[in-house]
């Protein structure tokens, strides 16, 4: 369910990002997969639907996995791409993929699992219809 097969985010990696080793710290990849799906939110003109304060709930993040493949390392370009996976009841999963831009490696799948929650007990609630609609395909 992705927008498009163009990349979705891209970014330049920062000298802050770079562990001991010389490559970028594994739990910076967790930040710039959030980048990548807010961008994909943006892109779609969706992201009022994830604010809290326009759209009466909150997501919060119930699962964060991580795969890694490759090493990024300083000054490299990373492209990300983002698809829906699931749209559940009270839940959404994103797949996340991060590619090296210099020889197209890719670098890291990640996926994501956002549970939409009530303001007042953040406890699940139902995915507001206006949101699932706009993240379905089509």
């Amino acid at each position: 369910m992705s927008v498009d097969d163009r990349s979705l985010a891209s970014f330049r990696v920062s000298m802050r990002d770079i562990d001991i080793y010389g490559h970028v710290h594994n739990s910076r990849y967790l930040d710039y997969c959030e980048d990548a799906v807010v961008e994909f939110l943006r892109r779609r003109q969706i992201l009022s639907h994830f604010r809290h304060t326009s759209s009466g709930v909150a997501y919060h993040v119930k699962k964060a996995e991580i795969t890694f493949h490759s090493p990024i390392d300083l000054d490299d370009v990373v492209e990300a791409k983002v698809d829906v996976e699931k749209i559940g009841r009270t839940s959404l999963s994103f797949a996340i993929e991060l590619f090296r831009q210099r020889d197209g490696a890719h670098c890291a799948s990640a996926h994501f699992v956002w549970v939409c929650v009530g303001l007042s007990d953040s406890r699940p609630t139902p995915i507001p219809e206006a949101t699932r609609a706009a993240l379905s395909p089509g």
